[in-house]
């Protein structure tokens, strides 16, 4: 939520927005596992930790049930763009929507844990779902000038990656021994491409118009 604070730019209109898009991204997730659970498919723990193709399959629905989830409630919280404050809003409705989708999953997912437990997935999930959620909201940030056809695309491969890390760390934190690590890695490689992004994003050169409109030049 402090990502999501700007007071300059709205920042607790982003934050309201961030909390709703949370609350909707969450609904949304537990409507597709109802729907799951209906047509007689329990995505649970015991499935993650079965069988190769079992648990396989398990971490690839979870991945994208939540990845999806997390899609919708941002797309659904992001306001319009402002001023060419499309990339810095969005990024900070993210990071809100990622936090409350979080916090109210550990709230509800360890019911009956130690608090300590509990209260350690509440602090490092907002994390995890923000930085799973990378290869979209990067999508959505750089979405101006993009035709729609394009930017399906690009949301659609970006939604399929954020699944396949999502998949991968949890098929990978069920596994006994080198589990860990398989998990730490589909966290650093979102991570890694995020910050070259990052860099990226500041040497490219913005056009900026004069007040009266007679010259443009770069920043």
């Amino acid at each position: 939520m402090a990502a999501s604070w700007n007071p300059e730019r709205g920042g607790g209109a982003t934050a309201l927005r961030g909390v709703l898009g949370g609350l909707a991204a969450l609904a949304t997730a537990f409507g597709a596992y109802a729907l799951v659970q209906a047509a007689g498919a329990d995505l649970s723990w015991g499935w993650l930790s079965g069988g190769s193709w079992t648990a396989v399959g398990a971490a690839a629905g979870i991945g994208l049930i939540e990845e999806s989830a997390k899609l919708a409630g941002i797309a659904l919280a992001v306001s319009p763009p402002r001023r060419g404050h499309r990339r810095s809003n969005v990024l900070r409705t993210a990071a809100a929507v990622a936090a409350v989708f979080a916090v109210a999953e550990a709230a509800l997912a360890m019911q009956g844990a130690s608090w300590s437990l509990a209260l350690g997935r509440a602090a490092l999930g907002p994390v995890a779902h923000a930085l799973l959620a990378a290869p979209f909201v990067v999508v959505l940030a750089e979405a101006s000038g993009v035709s729609r056809r394009q930017l399906l695309l690009r949301i659609g491969g970006a939604l399929l990656l954020a699944a396949a890390l999502h998949g991968f760390g949890d098929w990978s934190i069920a596994r006994p021994g080198w589990g860990r690590l398989g998990f730490a890695a589909a966290l650093l490689a979102p991570a890694l491409w995020l910050f070259a992004w990052a860099r990226t994003a500041e040497r490219v050169p913005v056009p900026v118009r004069w007040a009266d409109g007679s010259a443009v030049r770069t920043r």
